[in-house]
């Protein structure tokens, strides 16, 4: 498992209500790596369940 290190700044509305989050940019480009990676595992999921197909099939949509 993968943790991140922040130090993270909360600014609050007038209300006390929590309105924003304040991260370096090097926490931020972490954090974007860590989605890019999460969507492109559901990617492969995805595939892995539909690899019931011929090569045929295969090579019909990859030519699309």
């Amino acid at each position: 498992m993968f943790e991140l290190k922040t130090k993270e700044k909360i600014i609050y509305s007038k209300s006390g209500r929590p309105k924003s989050v304040l991260v370096d940019y090097k926490t931020y480009q972490e954090m974007l790596e860590l989605i890019e990676d999460n969507e492109c595992i559901k990617i492969i999921q995805n595939r892995k369940s539909d690899s019931n197909i011929s090569e045929e099939e295969f090579q019909k949509r990859i030519k699309l």
